[in-house]
């Protein structure tokens, strides 16, 4: 599944422009952020009372849409959602319509942190 991600996070990365590219990793860095702080938390509030009379509720915090030059989307979603009293943070990713876990985002963002290396030229010697 990794390998999967791997090779998903690759393909998407060579059909970006690098202002793109530039742009989704500062976006990814700051959800990486919002992610690590809030993964594991969850609180509780009683000022939204007209909120908290409906079951659920779910409100786009913020949406990050890219796509390249291959026509593959990738959309991301910050999401606050809340059950009754109850308040979490949670992150939807989709690739192409199809929904991925986190892990999805952060093997775009160790590609993306790894040098692009050119390739190596080969010397031949020659003898006059």
């Amino acid at each position: 599944m990794t390998s999967d991600y791997d090779s998903l996070a690759q393909d998407f990365l060579t059909g970006l422009a690098p202002e793109e590219r530039t742009k989704l990793y500062n976006d990814l860095l700051a959800l990486e952020v919002v992610h690590k702080l809030n993964q594991h938390s969850t609180y509780y509030t009683f000022k939204n009372l007209k909120r908290a009379v409906h079951r659920h509720s779910e409100r786009r915090k913020r949406t990050f849409r890219y796509m390249n030059s291959f026509n593959n989307e990738l959309i991301i979603h910050q999401i606050h959602e809340q059950h009754f009293f109850k308040n979490k943070y949670c992150i939807h990713v989709y690739f192409n319509s199809q929904e991925y876990n986190y892990l999805f985002i952060e093997r775009l963002l160790s590609k993306l942190k790894s040098p692009v290396s050119a390739p190596m030229r080969t010397f031949q010697e020659i003898t006059v």
